[in-house]
This record gives structure tokens, sequence and C-alpha cells, in this order.
């Protein structure tokens, strides 16, 4: 039986801040279109990912949430970078809180079709870079260094 991690830990700590490993992905499709999700919560779009499982590894747990939330099936290619800090505190509108930190990759779609799955998103889409919708505050960061293209992961300090 899985636990599911998250769920049992707000057992003991209620809405409290905890610490989320999530793992997201800068995917880019043949006409180097850029996926995003658009979140149901606060209805703004950010890079397609989410926390990852126990015993996961950050790319597996990449892999599959990009799956559950889009349909398609993605090979992690280089990692861009990892982020927490300020931009990266997080309330649910359960009243949770979170500090995420973030492992940003660049992938490639591999497989699957692209699709609205779940309840997490109200859209998924490829956005030309140039005219990107409103974003998170965290994913304009994580994007820009994405852009950048660098040899080196980001990482803060």
């Amino acid at each position: 039986m899985t636990v599911k991690y998250t769920r049992w830990l707000r057992s003991y700590v209620g809405h409290q801040r905890i610490l989320q490993v999530r793992a997201s992905g800068f995917v880019r499709n043949e006409a180097g279109h850029i996926l995003l999700c658009r979140r149901a919560d606060v209805m703004l779009w950010d890079v397609p990912g989410g926390t990852i499982n126990l015993d996961e590894s950050p790319a597996r747990g990449l892999v599959r949430e990009v799956y559950e939330e889009t349909g398609l099936i993605l090979k992690p290619e280089k990692l861009i970078g990892v982020y927490s800090g300020p931009d990266f505190a997080w309330s649910y509108p359960n009243g949770d809180q979170s500090q995420i930190l973030a492992i940003f990759f660049a992938a490639r779609i591999v497989g699957g079709e692209l699709q609205q799955v779940g309840d997490e998103n109200v859209n998924v889409k490829f956005f030309d870079p140039d005219h990107l919708p409103p974003l998170l505050n965290r994913t304009r960061r994580m994007l820009a260094d994405a852009f950048a293209n660098r040899v080196e992961a980001h990482f803060d300090f």
C-alpha cells in the first residue's frame, strides 16, 4: 500500500508550513512552443509538474506528474535548476502552507497525447515563448533560466 505522504503528514501538522519537493519540466513541442498548465487554484499558468512521492526520484516524479496532468510522456534530459526561497512559499486554498523546493528539468516529449487530465489544472496548452500568458512569479524566474540555456544548473544561494 502506498502512503499518501502529504496527507499523512498533514494529519499531524494541520495547515502548518511543510517542505514539499516538486519536480517540474521545461517542455517544448516541435515548433518550440512551451507547455504550460493553468492552475485551478489561482488561475495562473505554471510549468507542469508536482510533488514527488516517497522513494521516487525527482526525474521519475516529473515523468509521472506530467503524464497525470497532460497525458504526455517525457524523457528528462537536463537539470535547469533547483529553487526555493520566498517566491516558493505557497498557500493552498484550503489553508495548507508549504515551502516548495523546486527541481526544474528540461525534458523531451517521447509519447502520449496532450489532453486535460485531472482537476489540478483547468487547461494545458503550448505557448509561443514570445507570447506567454499570466504566470506565477516563481514560474517567470524558472523560465528565465530555461531560456538562458546555460550549461550548468542554476541554484539559489
